[in-house]
Order: structure tokens, then sequence, then C-alpha cells
């Protein structure tokens, strides 16, 4: 068990129809098309969606992050890869805005 398991708690939320939209807080998230943050970007998708407890069981047999995250992304489901996506694309979308923005200056 976790050391500090009798001192947190996470609960669900009742109602099962609303969605939530997280907001992390912090630095950004990682791009997963920039090849200089991948390892990165790797390392903080598999903390944020793969169980675990340990490091090594982030990366398994994995010799690095990428290679980890390429065996998790093969057994994970649709779900958790369609939310991976949708982190990448809000990426984009601001890159689409700033791309507008510069073009009507």
């Amino acid at each position: 068990m976790h050391p500090d398991y009798l001192r947190k708690v996470q609960r669900s939320r009742k109602n099962p129809c609303k969605h939530f939209v997280p907001v992390p807080i912090g630095p950004a998230i990682p791009r997963r098309d920039r090849a200089e943050l991948y390892a990165k970007y790797a390392r903080l998708m598999l903390i944020l969606f793969k169980p675990w407890r340990k490091e090594a069981d982030l990366r398994g047999d994995a010799a690095d992050w990428p290679e980890a995250l390429d065996n998790f992304l093969k057994l994970c489901t649709e779900e958790t890869r369609k939310v991976m996506n949708n982190m990448q694309i809000l990426h984009e979308c601001k890159d689409s805005k700033d791309s507008r923005y510069r073009m009507r200056r």
C-alpha cells in the first residue's frame, strides 16, 4: 500500500452522465510532434494514463520512455488514445490561432 493511503482520498463523481474536463495546473504539457520533447511527453502520458506504483511499473522492460509509451499504446483503450490525441489537438489549435493572429497584423 501507498504510505499516505490513510491521509489521501479520491472520490468518484456521483452523476456519471455529467462530463468534466480536467484542467492541469502547472507547466505546459509537452508536445508529441517535437522530437526534442518526445521523451518528456512519453513519460508524462505514462504517468497520467498508465496505472503504476513505482517507476519500474511505468517503463516495464522498455529501454526508454518512448518505447514504453509505444508498448502502452498497443494495450490501452481507444478512449485513452482519444484523450491523448485531444491533448495534442489543443497544441495544434493554439498554433493555428497564433498563426492567424500573426497574419492579421
